[in-house]
């Protein structure tokens, strides 16, 4: 396949589920994104990563995906970056992909996989609440700083 060259365009899929806690905090970061870098981005929020996202994914420059994650200390945030697989999975899709196979989907079927980024925050409550921990709540600046770097914006 090939890659096209595309005009400089972010896109940020932010997922989990905002009703378990700390897994939302993918949703919350995508809020605050949507209002404070909304020239300068595109925001998705969903439950989990689907491949129907591989279309939209190809129409991208860059895609920051937004997760928690259950280990380490409550409130860590961690930044790197996902590359492509070598080829689609021999098994088929599920509902659920990991980021880096939305991008060798997009790239196989579509002739274009974005540079990708994935920023995770270490949750440490999952239980039934809309409301994010005390620690993973004051992770989202990190967040959001994290964003702004690679997304090269200005620093609010």
């Amino acid at each position: 396949m090939y890659d096209v060259t595309l005009a400089d365009s972010t896109l940020i899929v932010a997922y989990g589920n905002p009703l378990r806690g700390d897994d939302g905090v993918g949703w919350q970061a995508a809020i605050l994104l949507a209002r404070e870098l909304k020239d300068q981005v595109q925001v998705l929020t969903r439950h989990q990563l689907t491949p129907e996202l591989a279309e939209t994914l190809s129409e991208a420059s860059r895609v920051i995906f937004i997760d928690a994650a259950a280990q380490g200390p409550a409130g860590e945030v961690h930044c790197r970056a996902v590359e492509r697989t070598g080829e689609l999975a021999a098994q088929p899709f599920t509902h659920h992909v990991a980021p880096a196979d939305l991008l060798t989907a997009a790239h196989t079927l579509y002739g274009h996989a974005p540079t990708g980024y994935l920023i995770t925050v270490n949750g440490g409550s999952f239980g039934y609440t809309e409301t994010l921990s005390p620690a993973v709540e004051a992770a989202l600046p990190g967040v959001l700083t994290q964003v702004r770097e690679i997304v090269g914006g200005p620093s609010l």
